[in-house]
């Protein structure tokens, strides 16, 4: 079995990923100066600028004027539950005294980019470990346009404060995810490693609650599940747990325990001034506009902010969209199970089996892997800690009260994590590339379909917003869209589009 030199790659590997960094410069900066959003002067999007200038003056709160619809009103302050990350990268804005300055755009590329470049350097790596083969060669190659033009890189590449925290929360999750694999293709877990692991998840829990909470869970699994494997077999229970003592308070546990314990402090001191509660990342009860939204307050108030009760729709939600359809009393065909327990669902219609068929082809190839017990370069328990930890954010977006198109981004971790050990086990293993050749059309066909599919997504996405479901009832999806088309038009020709950020 012949095999790639690594040594023979890295010249190529820096200027690919120079190339590929220029490519979603452009690419993604194309994307998000598209986006309809551009035209609109919202003053909402100065929200993290206000929350830095109040920080830097030892406050919590923000500008009521700028926060406007998105504020929580708690004893006479206003607030926003927007994580601090977003705040603290317009710092050097405060430098240049620019502090009115709009750095949406360029943040929101940021991210994007970053997310990228670690999804570029998982696949780099694993082709290194690739059996020298054209069909090995063929799979990593459709990977890589697979993570550039589809899925998680386009869907929901739009220019909006809401956006840049997702993006940045996915950014870190990213490089997690990335940092991961090489943990378990080069079979070790160093301490620099571990580090910037924990910084991810840190940095995650300060940008998203529900991203950091998942990336925390899967940080301390797989923490604890290589303590364990470090620890040396002992007889006796008490020499057992005297090793494993000592291998908790090895540097490398200790030291990135103590940069994720700083970072989860700092969280937890920006809740308190919040919210009195350093547990707390939202209190949806001081929402100014909540009384806008009936169905999502009867909905917090009967079956609270997450319940198991909602995941069969959130998974009818986010993977099987039936939910737009009429039924025949003119309203939507799961209006009824949808209220009182989802409080609000949002346009567009999507789903991953759409938009990343792709990776979901490399999945099943994990699957057929792992059940045929053809897994011996894959760490198991490492595996499963990361993989089960993952799930954290997927199981609270279902379970959550409301169904909102950009949370979607909360799945992807798992999926291209699942999807990256698919490619690695596949592209490692004859028998696999064999199977792989057999079904080369098929895959061909899945990234023509994910690439369409995310792109119309995206474009859904830039016509509707955050537009609430109860909105189509009455003209459908297909009028509703085609109404939105017109809106647009009417309004480009009259005003024109601003091109720059």
């Amino acid at each position: 079995m012949h095999r790639t030199s690594p040594a023979g790659t890295f010249n190529s590997d820096r200027r690919l990923q120079f190339a590929v960094l220029v490519f979603m410069l452009l690419w993604y900066g194309a994307l998000l100066l598209i986006s309809w959003r551009l035209s609109q002067n919202d003053p909402v999007r100065l929200t993290f600028n206000s929350m830095l200038a109040h920080l830097l003056r030892g406050q919590f709160d923000v500008d009521p004027q700028i926060v406007s619809y998105e504020g929580y009103v708690r004893d006479g302050r206003v607030y926003s539950y927007f994580g601090m990350w977003c705040a603290l990268l317009r710092l050097p804005l405060w430098f240049v005294h620019r502090m009115n300055a709009d750095m949406t755009f360029w943040s929101c590329l940021t991210a994007a980019c970053l997310a990228g470049m670690a999804k570029v350097r998982a696949v780099l790596l694993i082709r290194r470990r690739a059996i020298r083969s054209p069909m090995a060669s063929y799979a990593t190659k459709l990977m890589l346009a697979y993570i550039l033009l589809a899925g998680s890189a386009v869907v929901l590449l739009q220019e909006s404060i809401y956006l840049e925290v997702i993006l940045w929360a996915y950014a870190f999750a990213a490089v997690f995810v990335c940092l991961s694999i090489e943990g378990m293709i080069h079979g070790s877990f160093g301490t620099g490693r571990l580090n910037v692991m924990a910084a991810c998840s840190g940095l995650a829990l300060l940008t998203r609650a529900s991203t950091g909470v998942g990336l925390i869970v899967t940080f301390l699994l797989l923490l604890s599940v290589l303590t364990l494997q470090a620890a040396p077999e002992t007889k006796g229970l008490e020499a057992s747990l005297s090793k494993l003592r000592r291998a908790l308070v090895a540097p490398r546990v200790l030291r990135p325990l103590t940069i994720l314990i700083a970072l989860i402090a700092a969280t937890g001191t920006v809740n308190y001034f919040r919210w009195g509660n350093p547990a707390t990342f939202v209190d949806s009860h001081l929402y100014v506009m909540r009384d806008a939204w009936p169905n999502f307050v009867l909905s917090l108030h009967t079956y609270g902010y997450f319940n198991l009760r909602r995941i069969p729709f959130g998974l009818i939600y986010y993977f099987l969209p039936v939910w737009v359809l009429r039924n025949g009393n003119g309203g939507l065909l799961l209006s009824m199970p949808q209220s009182p327990l989802v409080g609000v669902v949002t346009l567009p219609p999507s789903s991953f089996f759409l938009t990343d068929v792709t990776a979901f082809g490399f999945i099943l190839l994990l699957m057929i892997v792992l059940r045929k017990g053809r897994s011996s370069l894959m760490p198991i328990g490492q595996f499963a800690a990361i993989a089960i930890g993952l799930t954290v954010p997927c199981l609270l977006t279902l379970s959550l009260s409301w169904m909102i198109f950009r949370y979607r981004m909360e799945f992807y971790p798992e999926i291209e994590f699942l999807a990256f050990m698919g490619l690695y086990l596949t592209v490692t293993n004859e028998a696999m590339l064999a199977r792989l050749g057999r079904a080369r059309k098929i895959f061909n066909a899945s990234l023509a379909v994910s690439i369409l599919a995310s792109v119309v997504s995206l474009a859904l996405y830039d016509l509707s917003g955050d537009t609430s479901s109860d909105e189509i009832v009455r003209p459908g999806i297909v009028h509703y869209y085609l109404d939105m088309v017109t809106y647009h038009l009417h309004r480009v020709a009259t005003h024109g589009i601003r091109f720059l950020p």
